[in-house]
């Protein structure tokens, strides 16, 4: 199973080597790396190039910065032009633990034909690296995972691992998934929550791993999360998605 490790990248320079390098240490072989870069202006390019040259694994791409607080533009991307069987993302300020992949390959070699998302725990850490907090989710079946839906996103969204296959299923309009397409709203930074609603709307198990395979997710106040939350205090676009798929599921 040959895997594509995509690194989103907007003015992440602070932590872009970390990250890369825990991406380069994995002790699985069958993978390749991907960075994009989203317009930044404050040399992450120029850094990507040179990382590039030293390491074969690693291609440097530039798209341009359409959807804010979004990573769209390389999902697009990778899912249109990257030949690999599976596809997940790693944020530039996290980073994974050597394990990482070779766990996740073990679990969909479990059933391939079947299992076609994963995801796991995430541990939390603070700019310094030292960890804060774990999160995991946990539900026995699709209609256990509508049901959280209606309450939250139950999804840890970096640790998500996608089969190919499943591009069709992550059309976001252009914003968000298919509850976006009926509100005139710029929800970028939350078609995610959308699409995994999408994902099951589709019979889509997205596999939840009881157990930590080594995604470290920081925490700090210049990540994307932190500028979503505070859109929210004017659109709740939380609200938007769980009226939508509340009405289409009947829940």
């Amino acid at each position: 199973m040959k895997i594509a490790v995509v690194i989103p990248c907007y003015n992440s320079i602070k932590y872009l080597d970390e990250c890369v390098q825990s991406a380069l240490q994995q002790d699985y072989e069958n993978y390749e790396i991907h960075a994009y870069d989203n317009g930044s202006a404050d040399g992450t390019l120029e850094r990507l190039r040179e990382l590039e040259k030293v390491y074969e694994l690693i291609t440097a791409h530039e798209v341009p910065n359409i959807y804010e607080n979004s990573y769209r533009e390389a999902v697009d991307h990778s899912f249109q032009n990257i030949d690999t069987d599976y596809i997940t993302f790693l944020s530039t300020d996290d980073y994974i633990g050597p394990l990482y992949l070779s766990k996740c390959v073990e679990i969909f070699s479990h059933d391939p034909k079947k299992i076609k998302c994963i995801q796991s725990g995430i541990i939390g850490v603070n700019e310094q690296g030292l960890e804060i907090n774990r999160q995991i989710h946990s539900y026995k079946s699709l209609i256990d995972f509508k049901k959280q839906c209606m309450e939250r996103s139950p999804v840890n969204t970096p640790t998500a691992i996608y089969h190919r296959s499943l591009y069709p299923l992550m059309a976001w309009a252009p914003y968000g998934g298919p509850a976006h397409k009926h509100h005139d709203v710029k929800a970028a930074g939350v078609g995610d929550y959308d699409t995994y609603c999408n994902f099951a709307d589709n019979e889509i198990f997205i596999y939840p791993v009881p157990a930590y395979l080594g995604y470290y997710y920081r925490w700090h106040h210049n990540q994307c999360t932190w500028r979503v939350i505070e859109k929210k205090k004017t659109i709740d676009y939380d609200e938007m998605i769980q009226k939508y798929w509340r009405k289409k599921w009947n829940l």
